[in-house]
């Protein structure tokens, strides 16, 4: 127990003298070691809520609904069997994300993992192999990562060896980042855009397609097309956080 005492004095004494800071916002967090965002932050990302779309998981308002499916997936069904994210896309969300993916700052993956471990994978856990949306191969260079790689590990830490190399499904072309581009002009920048290299025994396989953000769903409804048509028995997609059609200027 003195022992015990000791370690906890110490590790306090610790984090008053070197504090670590917020994952998202920098933030020195003064005696709260276990924490990776500070309460600010976290007060500003919010899960997403029931009722959600069956297919593409859009959180769904009022009471007109059927059959639990927003418009668009009633009127023209993706692909894939059914999509889930963890958060509603948010400033500390997004400070997360653009450290990663633009700043090769692995040090917000803790932050990260601490959102993902309030999410319930339940729906995951008939997946078979797991899938990161790959990058072309310039646009990895020039990033040093690609941050779905990171996300699936962190989905999936405890079934790795269902985690695919992201280059089993390829980008053929380098497109222009869908950020810029309105849903039309999205689904022309991504038509043909991926191609099978390598099956791994997929056939009647469920896959997962592991993502960061979910917008429009225009990339993984692309992805998901390139693996059914080599055999996959499903697809289903998960991704970190999601853009509500109201807040997207793309």
């Amino acid at each position: 127990m003195v022992f015990l005492r000791l370690a906890d004095l110490t590790r306090h004494g610790t984090d008053i003298l070197f504090p670590h800071c917020c994952a998202a916002c920098g933030k020195k967090l003064f005696g709260i070691s276990e924490r990776k965002i500070c309460e600010n932050c976290s007060g500003d990302i919010t899960f997403l809520q029931h009722p959600v779309c069956r297919i593409c998981g859009m959180e769904l308002v009022g009471d007109k609904v059927r059959e639990n499916l927003c418009g668009e997936c009633l009127g023209n069904p993706p692909p894939f069997l059914l999509a889930r994210s963890v958060v509603r896309y948010s400033t500390p969300v997004q400070k997360l994300l653009y450290g990663l993916k633009y700043g090769k700052d692995t040090s917000v993956l803790p932050g990260i993992a601490e959102i993902i471990s309030h999410f319930d994978m339940a729906l995951f856990d008939q997946c078979d192999y797991v899938l990161p949306v790959p990058l072309h191969p310039r646009r990895l260079r020039q990033r040093g990562l690609n941050q779905s790689v990171l996300l699936a590990k962190i989905f999936f830490q405890e079934r790795a060896q269902t985690i695919l190399n992201a280059n089993s499904l390829l980008r053929t072309r380098n497109t222009v980042p869908q950020t810029t581009l309105d849903g039309g002009m999205r689904r022309k920048n991504l038509k043909g855009a991926f191609a099978m290299v390598n099956k791994v025994g997929i056939g009647e396989k469920i896959v997962c397609l592991v993502d960061d953000v979910y917008t429009t769903g225009t990339t993984v409804t692309e992805c998901s097309r390139v693996l059914l048509y080599h055999g996959a028995r499903e697809v289903r997609v998960l991704t970190l956080t999601r853009v509500k059609m109201a807040q997207c200027s793309s």
